[in-house]
C-alpha cells in the first residue's frame, strides 16, 4: 500500500493541472455536501444538548380546524389546557410548558434586550439536564398566583455579562419593576429543546406580573405556550396520543368550542421533523438534494478527467500487463490513485465548510446556537463521502485501462477502444449538463419567485419606516402613563433631524393586531375572510403619510378628529368592497363597540390595504379610527410609534434609539427596527434558494465546460489523422470547426433534452416554496437549456479551433 501511495504521489506530481483540477473538484462537491449535512444534521437529526435519553421526549401538538383558515397544527396554546394534561394523561411520566419572550433588562442608557424562557419548574428535570452550578427552579417557584422572583443565567449570558464569576448567584437583575434573585447558571450550549440560545431561564410563576399585561396563566383564550413530555417507559406514543385527545376534548364552558374536534399529535424532540414542518425546513431538504446533484457532477467530472489520464497511459498499462502483472493489482493501483485525490479534495473541502458553513447556517439558522460547522459528526460524514465519491469516480476508469487492448495498446493506433471510451467520456458529460440544467432550472424559478416578492405592493414603505416598540409589562403603569411616555417620545422624536414624520398607533402593522366589536345597520352580519377580522387600529393623523399608505379615496384623519367631534374611521379598500359591494362607502356608519350603541361612526376615506403580518397573506379587512376618539373604543393603551426617515431607515435606528434612551430614565429598552428588517425573515428562504441554486448552478456549468472540453480535446487528438485526410482534400477550417462544435452540441442537446425531462419530473416538488411562478415555467426552462447551449458552443470553439491547426502533412504520418 505505501508503494501504491508512493506511486499515486510521483503521478499527481507528474500531472500538476490535472490532479489540481480534480482535487478543486472533489473539494467543491464535497465541501456543498458536508456543509448541508452539518446544517440538516442541526435541524433534524442532532438532539438538543444536555438531554437525556431523547428519544423519548416528544413535542406537544394540536391539529384544530377552523372555518376560516381550514386545518392546521399549534402547540397547546394556553396553561389551563396544559394543566390539563399535565394531571389527566399518565401516558407522560412528566410534562413541562415553555415560552420564549423577549424583554428588557434595567432601563434608561443601561437598558438592554435579552431573550427569556419561562418554563414550568418541571422542565429541567423533563430533559434530565443538570446546572453548571447553583440550583434549577424547585415546584414551591411553580405555583401560579404566587411569583417566584428567582432567574437562572444562559452560559453564554454569564459569561458575556458577568465574564464568568461563580460569586455571580445571589445577585439581583431588574426584570419589569421587579428584582430578579439570579439562583443557577445552566450548562455550556443548553439551549432547551430549541436552538435558540437563552439569556435567562425564569419560572413560569412570573409570566403573569412581570411579562404580560393579563392574567396568563388563567387566560383560557390566550395562545402562547408550547409543551413538551417524556413518555413513560415502553409507552407508545399512539396510546398517549389517544388518551391526550380524550382530556382535550372535555367540554369547558370557559374554553373555545372549536377544540372539541382536536386531536393531539406527538413529534419528535427536533422541531424541523414535526407534522408540520416550516419553510426553512423544507429548503434545507432541498438545499440537500441539490447538493447531492453537485456531488454526481463533480463525480461524474473527476471521472472524465481520470479517464483521461488512464488514456493517456494505455501504454504503461498494456507493458505492466504483458510483463505479468495481474489485473487485480493495476485496479487497486489507479483506485489509490483516486482514493489520494479524494483524500486531498476532502482535506480542501473542509475549508470550503469552515467559509461556508456560518454563512449557511447565518441565513438559515439566524440567532440560533453558535458552534462550530466543524463537529466531529460533520468530519466523519465529510471522509466517508470523501471515500465513496472517490471509489465511485476512480472505478470506472480503473476497470478500463486495466482491461486493455493489448496488441492495439501496444502500437500506435488505438482502434475501437478508443471510441469506445469516448462514448465512455461523453456519457458522462450529458449527465452533467443534464443534471446542471436542473440547478440552473431551480435558480430562475427562485429568481422568479423573489422578483415577484419583492414587487409585492405591501401598503406601506417598508425601507423608509422605523416601528418603535416599548415594552411597558410589569412595570405596573396605567393606559395614561404608557400613553404619555410614548407622547413625549413621540414630541422628541418629530424634531430629530433625519426625521420626516412620526405617528403613534393601537395596532401596528408587522405586529400586534386585534378585532373589536363591529357592526354595520342593515347587515345581519359581515363578511368573513380567511384571514379574520375586521382588524381595528387606531392611529395619529399622520399615520398614512408616515407609512406611505395611500389614500384611494375621501380623506385620511386631521387635527380636527379629536375627541368629542364626530367620530369617523377610515376603512381598507377589501373592507369596503366586501361590505359594501357596488356602492360608495364614503359616508357610510359603523358601529364600534356595543351593538346598541346609538353613535354612527361615519366612513371619510379608503386606503390601500397593508399587509397585517405576513409578506404573503390573503386579502384582509381593516378599518381605523383616529387615535384621539379611541378611549372609549378600547383599553389598550399605544403599541407603537413609526418613524417616516428621510433616508435609509437602518442609517436612523441608533440616533432614534440615542433620543429615545435620553427622553427618560425609566423607559425599558426600545425596540427599533425598520419595516424591511422585519420582512427579512420572511424573505429568506427565496433569498437563499436563489443564491445557492444560482451558485451550485455556475459551479455544475463550470465543471459541465470543462467535462466538454475535456472529451472534445480528446477527440480532436483521437482525430488528428481524419482531420489530415478532410483538409488535404479540401476541407477548409470552417467545415472543421462545424465538425468539432456540431460534435459538442450534440452531446450539449441530449444533455439539455434529458435535463428537462428531469425538471419537469421534479418541478411539482418545489412547487411550495415558489411564489407566482409555475415549476413548469417554460421561459425558465428555455432560459437554462440556452445558458448551458451556449457554453457549450464556447467550450467546444477551443479544441475546434486547434483542429484547423492541424498540417496536413504531419497529420497524414500521424499513426
Amino acid at each position: 500500500m505505501l508503494q501504491d501511495l508512493r506511486y499515486a504521489l510521483r503521478a499527481l506530481i507528474r500531472s500538476p493541472g490535472l490532479s489540481a483540477a480534480a482535487i478543486i473538484t472533489f473539494a467543491l462537491g464535497v465541501g456543498a455536501n458536508a456543509t448541508t449535512f452539518g446544517l440538516v444534521d442541526r435541524l433534524f437529526f442532532q438532539s438538543p444538548a444536555h438531554v437525556r435519553d431523547p428519544s423519548r421526549v416528544v413535542r406537544v401538538y394540536v391539529r384544530r380546524t377552523s372555518t376560516l383558515v381550514g386545518t392546521y397544527t399549534s402547540g397547546v396554546g394556553s396553561y389551563v389546557r396544559y394543566a390539563d394534561l399535565r394531571d389527566a394523561v399518565r401516558g407522560f411520566a412528566s410534562l413541562a410548558a415553555y415560552h420564549d419572550t423577549r424583554t428588557s433588562l434595567g432601563r434608561g442608557a443601561e437598558a438592554e434586550p435579552i431573550r427569556a424562557g419561562v418554563v414550568t419548574a418541571s422542565f429541567f428535570p423533563l430533559l434530565g439536564v443538570q446546572p453548571e452550578f447553583g440550583r434549577f427552579f424547585t415546584p414551591s417557584e411553580d405555583d401560579v398566583g404566587a411569583a417566584a422572583r428567582v432567574a437562572v443565567l444562559g452560559h453564554e449570558f454569564w459569561l458575556r455579562r458577568f465574564g464568568g464569576d461563580s460569586t455571580v448567584l445571589g445577585r439581583a437583575l431588574r426584570l419589569g419593576k421587579n428584582d430578579y434573585v439570579v439562583i443557577g447558571v445552566a450548562p455550556r450550549g443548553f439551549t432547551g429543546v430549541d436552538l435558540a440560545p437563552m439569556d435567562l431561564w425564569l419560572p413560569m410563576s412570573a409570566a403573569d406580573p412581570d411579562l404580560g399585561n393579563w392574567d396568563l396563566l388563567k387566560c383560557t383564550h390566550c395562545f402562547w405556550l408550547d409543551v413538551v413530555g417524556r413518555l413513560q417507559a415502553d409507552e407508545p406514543e399512539a396510546r398517549v396520543e389517544t388518551e391526550a385527545t380524550v382530556v382535550f376534548r372535555r367540554p369547558h364552558p370557559d374554553r373555545p368550542g372549536d377544540d372539541s374536534a382536536a386531536t393531539v399529535l406527538l413529534g419528535p424532540i427536533q422541531a424541523a421533523r414535526g407534522p408540520d414542518p416550516s419553510r426553512d425546513s423544507k429548503l434545507a431538504l432541498w438545499l440537500t438534494a441539490v447538493s447531492g446533484i453537485v456531488l454526481l457532477i463533480a463525480c461524474a467530472n473527476v471521472a472524465n478527467l481520470l479517464l483521461a489520464r488512464a488514456l493517456q497511459r494505455r501504454r504503461e498499462v498494456a507493458v505492466r500487463l504483458a510483463l505479468g502483472a495481474g489485473r487485480g493489482r493495476l485496479v487497486r493501483q489507479l483506485l489509490t490513485e483516486s482514493g489520494l485525490i479524494a483524500a486531498l479534495g476532502a482535506a480542501a473541502a473542509l475549508l470550503v465548510i469552515g467559509w461556508s458553513g456560518p454563512v449557511l447556517r447565518a441565513y438559515l439558522l439566524p440567532q440560533h446556537a453558535a458552534g462550530s460547522s466543524l463537529d466531529l459528526r460533520t468530519l466523519a460524514f465529510t471522509a466517508t463521502i470523501a471515500v465513496l465519491t472517490g471509489l465511485l469516480a476512480g472505478l470506472a476508469p480503473a476497470l478500463q485501462a486495466a482491461v486493455p487492448d493489448l496488441t492495439g495498446a501496444l502500437k500506435s493506433g488505438e482502434g475501437e477502444a478508443r471510441r469506445r471510451r469516448s462514448l465512455t467520456r461523453a456519457g458522462l458529460v450529458v449527465s452533467q449538463i443534464a443534471l446542471t440544467l436542473v440547478l440552473l432550472a431551480g435558480a430562475g424559478l427562485f429568481i422568479a419567485s423573489l422578483r415577484n416578492v419583492q414587487s409585492l405592493r405591501l401598503g406601506f414603505d417598508p425601507d423608509r419606516v422605523l416601528k418603535v416598540s416599548l415594552n411597558f409589562a410589569g412595570l405596573g403603569l396605567q393606559r395614561a402613563d404608557i400613553d404619555a411616555l410614548y407622547e413625549q417620545v413621540h414630541e422628541r422624536l418629530t424634531h430629530l433631524p433625519g426625521v420626516g414624520s412620526a405617528s403613534l398607533s393601537v395596532g401596528d402593522p408587522l405586529g400586534w393586531s386585534f378585532a373589536i366589536g363591529l357592526w354595520v345597520p342593515g347587515r345581519d352580519s359581515l363578511p368573513r375572510t380567511s384571514e379574520g377580522g375586521p382588524y381595528f387600529t387606531a392611529a395619529t393623523p399622520d399615520y398614512f403619510g408616515t407609512l406611505g399608505t395611500a389614500v384611494r379615496r375621501g380623506r385620511g384623519f386631521t387635527a380636527a378628529d379629536v375627541a368629542g367631534a364626530p367620530p369617523v374611521a377610515v376603512v381598507g379598500e377589501t373592507m369596503a368592497r366586501l361590505i359594501w359591494p357596488g356602492e360608495n362607502p364614503l359616508g357610510k356608519c359603523l358601529i364600534i363597540g356595543s351593538r346598541d350603541k346609538a353613535t354612527c361612526t361615519q366612513v371619510v376615506g379608503v386606503v390601500e390595504d397593508a399587509r397585517r403580518n405576513q409578506l404573503i397573506e390573503d386579502a384582509t379587512m381593516q378599518y381605523f379610527v383616529p387615535l384621539a376618539q379611541a378611549e372609549k373604543l378600547t383599553s389598550s393603551p399605544v403599541t407603537a410609534m413609526l418613524v417616516r426617515t428621510e433616508g435609509p431607515a437602518d442609517a436612523m435606528i441608533a440616533p432614534v434609539r440615542r433620543a429615545i434612551q435620553e427622553a427618560s430614565r425609566d423607559l425599558p429598552y426600545a425596540d427599533v427596527s425598520s419595516l424591511a428588517t422585519r420582512l427579512e425573515p420572511q424573505l429568506r428562504p427565496w433569498r437563499l434558494g436563489a443564491a445557492l441554486f444560482s451558485l451550485f448552478g455556475a459551479l455544475g456549468l463550470l465543471l459541465a465546460a470543462v467535462g466538454l472540453y475535456g472529451v472534445l480535446a480528446y477527440l480532436v487528438s483521437q482525430r488528428t489523422h481524419e482531420v489530415g485526410i478532410r483538409m488535404a482534400l479540401g476541407a477548409e477550417s470552417r467545415d472543421v470547426l462545424q465538425l468539432i462544435i456540431g460534435h459538442g452540441l450534440r452531446v450539449a442537446v441530449l444533455g439539455v433534452a434529458i435535463g428537462a425531462v428531469t425538471a419537469l419530473a421534479t418541478g411539482r416538488v418545489l412547487a411550495s416554496l415558489l411564489y407566482g411562478v409555475s415549476p413548469h415555467e417554460p421561459l425558465v426552462l428555455v432560459a437554462a437549456g440556452v445558458t448551458l447551449l451556449v457554453v457549450a458552443a464556447l467550450s467546444s470553439w477551443l479544441p475546434a479551433r486547434r483542429a484547423t491547426k492541424v498540417d496536413p502533412m504531419v497529420a497524414l504520418r500521424y499513426e
